[in-house]
This record gives structure tokens, sequence and C-alpha cells, in this order.
């Protein structure tokens, strides 16, 4: 077996603590196995004198959703500073859309963990930050190729009323042909559940005695608010079939009637509290991005509301709200996020510009992108094998069969089955192979996308801009430069403005914001 030759020239190897994370879909797609992400992790972490300290592994688990146990607990494991690194096979284990992505990652960043790759080498330069981008568009748009493909297959087995995933409804069983049937031993918990709320029992008394009683949720579990909720609410009870839009009367057995039913309903709207009036939470892009441009202190979203009662959202500089050590103003969030999508749009808009950054990021995904080169050795190494193998059989046929033969002809039939199983696992790994037209067509793409969109403004933030400084009379922002992928310090940028070079930066002045 050939060692893979991982690019550690960026990497720490002060012996930082490392976890790994690990997901195989539930529609394998001819993805890399666990126990090969496992393995390849391992490897990545030895080439980079990182020591292991837990593994997290999520099998049969799509990436669709959060709705991962095990990597919901290694996101509250960052916070107790056992490891520094996650090391994941490739951008799509940490989600399937750019902002599941960003915010998972930014979990990590708050507590000094950080993210790396084993398959997709990512580099620590202005294109690497655009590259990942890129990645992170792509898994996004194989994921919802994915759920489509899988969408078509339950829309097949919906218009026939099929069980389709997920759990069955309390009441409920399979039948051989994949349809609902009553379950005789718990049905008439539904229907006691449904009698004993039209009598006007309240839900915490219903919980209260169907527990006492030992009656059991579908999982087993003691009833709760939710899930005594979502009984109370579920139209299969009255022979509705819905799923994904696949709405049949009469697809399902009933177990209650509609009048029953339809008064649980209106009895749910009566009982039904109005929510506490609070505020819809901001989405502030600038998160993370935005400094104080007289203390360079991090600036954070905030609301609060004028002398006449209306509502403002806006950025303060966290030195301000927290020591009383800075006058800077807080700056409105509309005006300073126009500005800096504006700006950003005019860097995009700069085809000589856009073709650069599009030429150098390419240029660094094929330098680090050595996985051809690994499969060739792989196909080396099995064809010596074969001719070791091939020699030992004529020698065996000529009569030289000794222990040691044996011996060897053991060794290298070993050998050759991992070779074999090494090069089935890069083949399967390759999978997607990005392309410069690929990069360009992401990248240009954002240029024609609709600005007011939040998603496109977010996803132009997280591409390009590095930095926001916030002054009283100006606005300075910096884009990615070659380094690491930290934030411009107000300090780096003055040095840069006194002619001390750090890398590329733009600088936007305005009036007063």
């Amino acid at each position: 077996m050939v060692d893979i030759k991982w690019n550690t020239s960026k990497k720490n190897t002060s012996g930082e603590f490392a976890a790994v994370y690990a997901r195989y879909s539930s529609h394998n797609q001819g993805e890399q196995s666990i126990e090969g992400q496992l393995s390849e992790a391992q490897k990545y972490a030895a080439a980079c004198g990182y020591t292991i300290v837990q593994e997290y592994v999520d099998r049969a688990k799509t990436g669709r959703t959060d709705n991962r146990e095990e990597f919901q607990r290694m996101l509250k494991d960052t916070a107790k500073k056992q490891f520094s690194v996650i090391i994941l096979w490739k951008v799509d284990r940490f989600g399937r859309n750019r902002e599941e992505i960003a915010i998972n990652k930014m979990k990590c960043r708050k507590n000094g963990v950080r993210v790396e790759y084993v398959a997709e080498k990512i580099p620590d330069t202005p294109e690497g930050v655009i590259l990942e981008s890129v990645l992170e568009g792509f898994a996004e748009y194989y994921s919802l190729q994915l759920s489509q493909n899988v969408k078509r297959g339950f829309s097949k087995s919906a218009a026939k009323c099929q069980v389709i995933g997920g759990t069955r409804p309390l009441g409920y069983k399979t039948s051989p042909d994949k349809k609902y049937i009553i379950d005789e031993d718990t049905a008439p918990t539904v229907r006691l559940i449904y009698s004993l709320y039209a009598a006007g029992a309240t839900v915490p008394e219903i919980i209260i005695k169907l527990n006492k009683q030992g009656y059991r949720t579908n999982r087993g579990k003691p009833f709760t608010r939710n899930s005594l909720h979502s009984i109370l609410k579920n139209e299969k009870y009255i022979g509705i079939y819905n799923n994904n839009g696949v709405r049949i009367k009469d697809g399902v057995p009933r177990i209650v009637d509609d009048e029953l039913f339809y008064k649980v309903q209106e009895m749910l709207k009566v009982n039904k509290r109005a929510p506490a009036k609070t505020w819809a939470r901001a989405d502030y892009l600038l998160s993370e991005k935005l400094f104080c441009g007289k203390c360079g202190a991090v600036m954070f979203g905030e609301s609060g509301t004028s002398k006449t009662g209306a509502k403002h959202n806006y950025y303060i500089c966290s030195h301000k709200k927290r020591f009383k050590t800075c006058d800077k103003k807080a700056v409105r969030q509309t005006d300073i996020e126009d500005l800096v999508i504006k700006a950003t749009c005019d860097l995009l808009n700069d085809s000589e510009l856009l073709d650069l950054i599009i030429e150098n990021t390419w240029n660094y995904y094929q330098a680090q992108d050595n996985s051809q080169e690994e499969l060739r050795s792989l196909i080396r190494q099995l064809e010596q094998t074969d001719t070791a193998i091939s020699n030992l059989i004529r020698a065996m046929e000529a009569g030289i069969i000794t222990e040691e033969t044996k011996a060897r002809m053991n060794e290298l039939t070993q050998q050759k089955a991992e070779l074999k199983a090494a090069i089935a696992d890069r083949e399967l790994a390759k999978g997607f192979h990005l392309q410069k037209e690929h990069i360009a067509f992401y990248l240009y793409d954002l240029r024609k996308a609709d600005l007011n969109d939040r998603e496109v403004q977010k996803r132009l933030i997280q591409t390009f801009v590095n930095s926001v400084f916030v002054y009283d009379d100006c606005v300075k922002l910096t884009y990615n430069f070659s380094g690491n992928k930290s934030a411009v310090t107000l300090k780096m940028l003055e040095s840069a403005e006194s002619g001390e070079g750090f890398g590329r930066y733009a600088q936007c002045s305005t009036n007063p914001i």
C-alpha cells in the first residue's frame, strides 16, 4: 500500500488534537464508505501531526438537514475545547447548502475550532476562499438534484398511498404491500386521546393520564406535549393520505370519525394561546466581518426602538457596548450592508479582475488536486504485484515450493486485495471533477443573480469580503488576501496603507454612515 503524501506545508504540526466526522448517505451514490472516510482521516491526521481524540459517525444519514445526532453532538463538543480541528472527507459532509455550512462553521469558529477536508484541498489563499465557496455551491446543487430524484421515487409510492420512510403514526402498522393498516393494539389509544380532548381535558391532563396508565407513543416513549399535538392534528386519522403535496381522500383506513376530528381542530384553535409579541430575529450579513475603525473591535448586530416606537436594526462596536471604551457611533444595518454589497458587485463586474480570480483559483485547485497521481501510483503498484505473483507462480510450477514461497504468495495476495480496494475507493471518491468552466460559471452567475435576494447577498459576502472597517467619515473594505483566512486587523490595514504591503485590499470612501 502507498501512503498518501498530504500537502502539510500550511498545517500546524505542533501536535494539535483533532476530531473526525464521517457520514454515509442513505441514498448511496458511490460515495466513500464510513470506514474509508475514517481511514483516510487517520492518514491525514498523521501527516499533519494531529492526534485524533474523537470520532463522530452518522450512518445512513442525509446531509439535507442538520438532524444528525452525532453531528450535533460534535458541534456541542466544540465548546469543551477538547480538539481544535475537525477533519471531514469533503465539504458536503458539513451540510448540503451554503447557509447550513456557513452556520456550522461559525459555531466551530466561535469555539476556536477549524474545519479541514481530506478529499478536497483548499489552500489558505484568496483563491482558496473562493474555491471553497464554489465547492459549497456545487454540493448544494448535487444535494438538490439528489433530493429531486428521491422525491420522484416517493411520488410514485405516494400515488399508491404507500408508507414512505419516517415513523408511522400511532394506531397504524404497515402491510406486506407497504400500505397503512390499522393496528388494533394502539388505535384505541388514538380514539381515547381524541375523546378526552373533545370532552374538555387539557393537554397536560391527558399526558398525565396516559403516562400514568402506561400508554406509550409509537416510539415506545411516554407522551409529551409535542407527541400529543402531532396526534391531534394528523389527518390520516380521518383517512386522508398526505405526502409531499400528494393528498388522497380515503387513502388510509380511518380511526376517528369526521365529526370528532373537526371538533378537536376547532377546540385547538380556540385553546391556542397567542404567541408572545417578539421581533423576528434580524439576519445580519456582516456578522464577524464588520469592525470598528476607531478601536478595531468587532461590531455586532443589535435592535432597538426610536422615540416613535419604530424598530431599527444596526451594528454597534462591541467595546462601546460592553466596556464603554469607544465612542464610535452605531451604523444602520441597511446602510452599511447596501454599501458593501454595491462595492462587491463593482468588483464582480470587473471582467478582467474576475477572469484573473478564476484563473488563479483553477491553478490552485489543480496544484492541490493530487487524486489522479495517487490513483496512477496505486495502479502501477497493482501491476507490479501482479507481475510478482506471476513470477512466483512460474517458480512454484517449476517445483520451487517452500515455506518462504508460500508465505510470499500469501503476502502478495493480501497486498493485491488491499491495492484493489484502495483503487476502488479512489474511483468512488473521484465523484464530480471540478473544471475551470465550473468556477467561471459559478462566479459569472453571481453577476446575473438577483441582488435583492438575501441568499445571493450572503454568497457575495461569503465568497469575496474579508473585513469591513467603519470610520466616522468612510468605510474601508478588504477582500481575501494571501495568508490565512482570519480577518484583516486594523493594524494590518494601517500598515498596508503606509506602504507595508500584506496582500490585496480594496478601499471605498463614502460619506459618514
